[in-house]
């Protein structure tokens, strides 16, 4: 895919000031690549040299709803009426507070800004309350950009060793190689490996840190049982269960991940869909261990942490979600998940569909089941990126990293799905010849 001829010019320009020309390294394409957006609404957004795409990015998942969606737009209105921070609690973030619990069954929640504040928060609530610090993580799952977790996030096959012991590989240059001391890395839905490692090393681990679906390889699902392994091995060992909802939360159920599986974790971090793409996050969890936060026992702030406007943005999205946007939500993401297999049925494609409708993956694979990082590193990264490289010249826009799922809004409608299979369609049938 190539940008229009205005979107150089300005990413030119931009260059000069902006790193790289962007203001964060994964939505770096390339310089005759990246886009220059112009406006979205609903499901559309359109770039600089007035080209419209169906939107399946959704700035990597946050806006559930759509773009410029009227009734959080409205929201943000009435709230900009009453100022933006004060530093004291205002009534937004009380609304959003009481409906996050209202919705997920946590105790108790303290509002963050981004999805790396709320785990880089509950990652520091977890040392603090078992004494303990070191953290477990697994293969291909991302957790923000701070230190302790960006280890063995997208890390090359070839580096990362045996599957039974990997080499902890940080995701680049200055983060401190001492860390890698308080840092446990396994592959996903592993049991007898998760176990073997958690009776070893029990003692020094605060907390097991984990997406619920692996949002950031293609949404690979927990195998049946893993989930409930890793809630058993927390409570018989004392070990912190946190659930990075960053991407789930808000998404694939109402209630998120812990309402989808059945599951409780002991602290759960939201993010993106929360406020519809507004810079809002949240830690929520267990009273027992969320009352604890205090001055004098466990630091927790933030200068813009329930700001009036990303608050107000929260409880405008928050109420939508209850009263039934992800029917919406799944019921698109269903139409597209049937059209593409129908696809890849005709054209003899081997793959797997992974993930809820609401952010499901591609995995063109010759296996049956994807079960973790390293079976999606082995599919065909190439064949994927040519299909998206099609459908981008046909004005459809999921991810072109096969990592990223397709994300769906409520505003993605049955005409748009009838659009989006034909084109699918159409760039399979050009990339396979």
């Amino acid at each position: 895919m190539h940008s229009g001829p205005k979107s150089r010019e300005i990413f030119e320009r931009v260059k000069q000031f902006i790193p790289c020309g962007v203001n964060s390294n994964f939505r770096y394409w390339g310089d005759n690549e990246n886009l220059i957006v112009k406006r979205g609404k609903g499901s559309y957004i359109w770039d600089e040299d007035g080209k419209r795409y169906v939107d399946y990015r959704l700035g990597f998942g946050p806006v559930i709803l759509g773009h410029a969606y009227p009734e959080v737009v409205d929201r943000i209105k009435e709230a900009l009426e009453m100022g933006n921070i004060f530093a004291m609690t205002n009534k937004y973030e009380i609304s959003v507070a009481e409906k996050i619990c209202n919705l997920t069954g946590v105790d108790m929640v303290r509002l963050a800004n981004t999805g790396t504040e709320s785990t880089m928060h509950a990652i520091r609530i977890a040392r603090a309350y078992t004494g303990r610090n070191k953290i477990l993580k697994f293969e291909g799952h991302y957790h923000g950009f701070n230190d302790y977790t960006l280890w063995n996030c997208y890390p090359p096959i070839s580096g990362t060793g045996y599957r039974r012991s990997p080499i902890l590989i940080p995701q680049g240059s200055g983060i401190p190689l001492s860390i890698s001391n308080l840092v446990i890395s396994l592959p996903f839905n592993d049991e007898e490996l998760l176990e073997k490692r958690v009776k070893e090393n029990w003692g020094d681990i605060a907390c097991i840190i984990m997406e619920p679906l692996q949002g950031n390889t293609a949404s690979i699902m927990p195998q049946k049982g893993f989930l409930e392994k890793v809630r058993e091995l927390c409570d018989e060992y004392g070990i912190v269960m946190i659930l990075d909802e960053i991407k789930t939360g808000f998404r694939i159920a109402r209630g998120g991940a812990q309402e989808y599986f059945n599951i409780k974790a002991d602290l759960v971090t939201y993010a993106k869909a929360l406020g519809n793409g507004f810079p809002v996050a949240a830690i929520g969890g267990k009273r027992h261990i969320m009352s604890e936060i205090a001055p004098g026992k466990i630091a927790l702030g933030g200068t813009y942490t329930g700001n009036v406007v990303s608050a107000a943005a929260a409880d405008a999205t928050l109420d939508a979600i209850a009263q039934g946007a992800l029917e919406k939500v799944d019921a698109h993401g269903k139409k597209l998940m049937e059209g593409i297999a129908k696809v890849f049925k005709k054209y003899s494609v081997p793959h797997v569909l992974t993930g809820p409708p609401s952010m499901f993956g591609i995995v063109l694979t010759e296996k049956n089941v994807v079960k973790e990082y390293r079976d999606w590193a082995e599919s065909d990264h190439t064949t994927y990126e040519k299909i998206i490289g099609k459908l981008f010249e046909m004005g459809v826009m999921p991810d072109k990293d096969s990592r990223e799922p397709w994300f769906i809004a409520a505003s993605h409608t049955d005409e748009d799905a009838r659009f989006v299979i034909d084109a699918f369609e159409k760039a399979v049938k050009d990339v396979l010849g």
